[in-house]
């Protein structure tokens, strides 16, 4: 991976909502993500993103929203999570936030997130969102 750069959401965030839907999921809304989001370059291409919710009252961090280019190849796919996990876990301890959530349904991610120091707490689980205002 040769950079790692903060997400546009102006910009980022149609290029996001392709890829989302490229992988079958739904796109998520502008409004619900968070300032801290990164993008994985690969050159000029862009590989992976990420966001980081930052909890006002304890330690904990929250990645989310994970998604990687589905034109990238699996080996650049690999490098851009890790360079994103990376990124966003030394910024959190920079900022003293000293646990990390993540959640997935897809095992396969599950075990990248394992490799990178992440440890299984739940199963089966089902994301629910509710917008209390527009």
């Amino acid at each position: 991976m040769n950079s790692i750069r903060e997400i546009n959401l102006d910009v980022d965030h149609p290029v996001l909502a392709t890829w989302w839907e490229a992988h079958g999921w739904p796109i998520v809304p502008r409004a619900i993500l968070p300032k801290l989001g990164v993008m994985a370059m690969a050159g000029d291409m862009p590989v992976a993103a990420a966001f980081l919710y930052l909890d006002n009252s304890v330690g904990v961090s929250m990645l989310e929203w994970l998604v990687t280019n589905p034109d990238a190849t699996g080996k650049q796919s690999l490098a851009a999570i890790g360079a994103v996990i990376g990124f966003l876990s030394e910024r959190a301890l920079e900022m003293d936030y000293g646990v990390m959530l993540t959640s997935c349904r897809q095992p396969g991610l599950a075990r990248i997130y394992e490799r990178h120091g992440f440890a299984k707490t739940d199963e089966g689980i089902i994301h629910m969102v509710r917008k209390l205002r527009e």
